[in-house]
C-alpha cells in the first residue's frame, strides 16, 4: 500500500523543470520561524499565529495550474485573509486518478507566493548547477489534513495530521526535473532548499489481517534547515509507536517459527518470544548536523567519489531522552538517556560511530502475564523486576594505518554483563581502493585481516531465572534442569571433540558456566593477524583448523 506525494504536491508543483551542477554546498534558507524551531524546547510553529503584511493575493487557479493536468487538486473556495495576509483555500483535495487515493486538506494558507520569481524558475533555459536561488513563497499551511481511499484487500492505512507547514521555500532557477545527467535524487536536494518543515499532532495507523497494526504519533515533528545536502536538525516531541498483533499475526509468526517456536508462543513464556502488544515512546529526539554536501557533489556528476575525497557524509549527533517501552500495557523499560555522540565517515566507510544508552531500568515481570503467577514470582524473586543497566558500542577506524577497532558493553545491574571487542588491521583505505580501481570485486577481502575477538558474560542471577522460567515451560524443577544440561552440553560436544580436541576444553568450559555461574569468556588471539582470504579458504576446506588459526579459547571463572 502506498500514500501519494499528495502533501508534497504544493510544493513540488512550483519545481517544475531542470537544474544543474552544484559546486559549492549552501546552507538552508533561515527565517524567523527556523530559528526559533530549531530550539528543542520552543513549541511547535504551528501554534504560533503567522502574518505576512503587505502581502497581496495569489492567484490559485494560476498557482495550481503549473502542475500537471492529471495531478492538479480540486477546492471548494479560494478567499484572501487581509489580516492574515494569507490567501485561504478551504477543503483543497490531492488525488490519484489511477487509484482513487487521495489527501484533503480542510484549509490550505498561502503566504508570500511569488508568481514572478516561479516564472523566473520556469523560463531558465539551461541553467547551470550553480544557478541562483528564487524565493517562491514565505509559508505555505495545510490545516486539518486527512488521506481518504487508502485501502487494499486485507489492509488499510490512515494518515492524519493538525497542521503541516512548509517554511520559506527557494528553488533554483531552472528548477528540477527528473531526467538528466547524474543522480536524480542529488538534482533534487541540488535544487531545492527550505528553511523548515513542520508536523503538529501526526497519526498514521496500518492495519493488516496478517501483520502487525502499528500506530505512529508526533505530536511535535520538525525538520529545520535543509539546503546543499545539509540537514541542520531534525527535532521530535512526545513521539510515540505502538505495534499490536492481531490472531491471525501471531499464527502466521508461529508457522514461521516451526513446531519447536510455536511451543514457546503457546506457553508462559508468550509474552517474551511474541508480546500482543508493544509502545515505544520517548520525550524529546535531537538529531542535529547531518551532512551529505560532500557526497551530493558526486552524486551531481553519476559518478562514485575516489577514495580520495574523504570528507563525504557526517551524520551528525543525536539524542533522545526519556523512553518508555510498555508491554502489553506494563511498563517494561525506562531509559534516561540514548546518544550517538560521533557519526563520522571516511569516504563512504564509518569512521568513528559511538552509542550510549544511560539510566536504564528493567522490568521483565512486564512480558509475562499476570495470570502466570509462578513465572512473575521467578522473575520477582530475582530482582528482575527493577534492574538498573547501561550499555554502550563504539567503532574506529584509521584508515591510513588500517587498524579497526568495535567495542561493545552491556551491564544489568546485580544480574549479568557482557563485553565484546574485534579487531582488525590491514584495512588502509588507498590500497583497499587501488585494489578496486583494478577490478577487484572483494577488495576489502583480500587486503584486511582478523586480529583478534573477546567475548565476555558474566552470570550473577540471569541463569536461575533462565532455567527456572525454562522448567515452566518443559516441566520438572529449573535447578534439576540446570543440573541436567551440563551432561546434555558435554554428550554434545562429544562429536565436536573427534574433529580437534580443543573443542573438549571448549564444551567443558561452556559445561561449567552453565553449572556453576560464573564468567565465561570465548577469545580468540593469533599471533598474528590473520588475512580474511586465509579465513574464507580455512573455513571452507578445514573448519576443524579454525580454532588454531585464530587462536581460540574458551575460558570459565567461578
Amino acid at each position: 500500500m502506498k500514500f501519494s506525494n499528495a502533501l508534497l504536491a504544493g510544493v513540488a508543483a512550483l519545481a517544475l523543470v531542470s537544474c544543474g551542477k552544484k559546486e559549492k554546498a549552501a546552507d538552508g534558507p533561515q527565517s524567523e520561524t527556523s530559528v526559533a524551531a530549531a530550539k528543542a524546547d520552543a513549541g511547535s510553529p504551528l501554534d504560533q499565529r503567522f502574518t505576512l503584511k503587505g502581502a497581496e493575493e495569489v492567484d490559485v487557479d494560476a498557482l495550481f495550474a503549473l502542475m500537471p493536468e492529471g495531478e492538479r487538486p480540486t477546492y471548494e473556495r479560494a478567499t484572501f485573509d487581509e489580516k492574515l495576509g494569507a490567501t485561504v483555500v478551504e477543503n483543497l483535495r490531492f488525488s490519484d486518478a489511477d487509484d482513487g487515493e487521495g489527501v484533503v486538506v480542510a484549509r490550505a494558507e498561502f503566504y508570500g507566493v511569488d508568481m514572478d520569481a516561479i516564472a523566473r524558475v520556469r523560463s531558465a533555459a539551461d541553467a547551470p548547477l550553480d544557478a541562483p536561488f528564487e524565493t517562491v513563497f514565505q509559508k505555505v499551511r495545510f490545516l486539518d489534513v486527512a488521506s481518504e481511499g487508502h485501502m487494499a484487500e486485507g489492509e488499510a492505512a490512515n494518515l492524519k495530521i493538525g497542521g503541516v507547514e512548509f517554511d520559506q521555500l527557494q528553488i533554483r532557477q531552472g528548477g528540477f526535473q527528473e531526467e538528466g545527467a547524474g543522480d536524480e535524487g542529488a538534482r533534487l536536494f541540488n535544487a531545492v532548499n527550505l528553511a523548515g518543515l513542520y508536523f503538529k499532532d501526526m497519526t498514521l495507523v496500518t492495519e493488516s489481517d496478517e501483520a502487525p497494526s502499528v500506530a505512529f504519533s508526533a505530536p511535535d515533528l520538525r525538520i529545520v534547515g535543509m539546503g546543499g545536502g545539509r540537514v541542520g536538525a531534525i527535532i521530535a516531541n512526545d513521539l510515540s509507536y505502538d505495534m499490536k498483533q492481531s490472531a491471525a499475526s501471531l499464527a502466521a509468526m508461529r508457522e514461521a517459527m516451526g513446531p519447536q517456536g510455536a511451543i514457546f508462543m503457546s506457553g508462559p513464556l508468550a509474552g517474551i518470544v511474541a508480546p500482543e502488544s508493544q509502545e515505544v515512546a520517548m520525550e524529546r529526539l535531537e538529531w542535529r548536523n547531518i551532512d551529505f554536501s560532500g557526497l551530493l557533489q558526486w552524486g551531481l556528476k553519476g559518478e562514485e567519489p575516489p577514495a580520495s575525497e574523504k570528507d563525504l557524509i557526517d551524520l551528525g549527533t543525536m539524542k533522545a531522552t526519556k523512553m518508555e517501552t510498555r508491554v502489553n500495557g506494563k511498563l517494561a523499560a525506562t531509559v534516561e538517556e540514548a546518544s550517538v555522540t560521533a557519526a563520522d565517515f571516511t569516504w563512504l566507510i564509518p569512521a568513528n560511530i559511538r552509542a550510549d544508552t544511560k539510566g536504564a531500568v528493567y522490568d521483565f515481570t512486564a512480558y509475562v502475564p499476570d495470570t502466570e503467577e509462578e513465572a512473575v514470582k521467578i522473575l520477582k524473586d530475582g530482582g528482575l523486576d527493577k534492574v538498573k543497566g547501561d550499555g554502550s558500542a563504539s567503532w574506529v577506524w584509521n584508515e591510513k594505518s588500517g587498524a579497526a577497532d568495535f567495542t561493545y558493553a552491556a551491564n544489568l545491574d546485580k544480574v549479568a554483563s557482557l563485553h565484546a571487542d574485534m579487531a582488525f588491521s590491514n584495512l588502509k583505505l588507498d590500497e583497499i581502493a587501488a585494489a578496486m580501481e583494478d577490478g577487484e570485486e572483494d577488495a576489502v577481502l583480500s587486503k584486511g585481516a582478523f586480529k583478534s575477538f573477546s567475548l565476555k558474560v558474566e552470570d550473577q542471577k540471569a541463569l536461575d531465572a533462565i532455567f527456572s522460567l525454562a522448567a515452566l515451560q518443559m516441566g520438572g524443577t529449573g535447578e534439576d534442569l540446570r543440573l541436567s544440561a551440563p551432561a546434555m552440553i558435554r554428550l554434545s560436544g562429544a562429536q565436536l571433540a573427534q574433529m580437534n580436541p580443543k573443542f573438549s576444553s571448549y564444551v567443558n568450559a561452556v559445561a561449567d558456566f552453565v553449572a556453576k555461574g560464573g564468567a565465561l569468556e570465548i577469545a580468540a588471539k593469533p599471533a598474528e593477524p590473520v588475512p580474511f582470504m586465509t579465513l574464507q579458504a580455512s573455513s571452507a576446506a578445514s573448519p576443524q583448523t579454525m580454532p588454531d588459526v585464530i587462536g581460540l579459547t574458551v575460558t570459565h571463572e567461578e
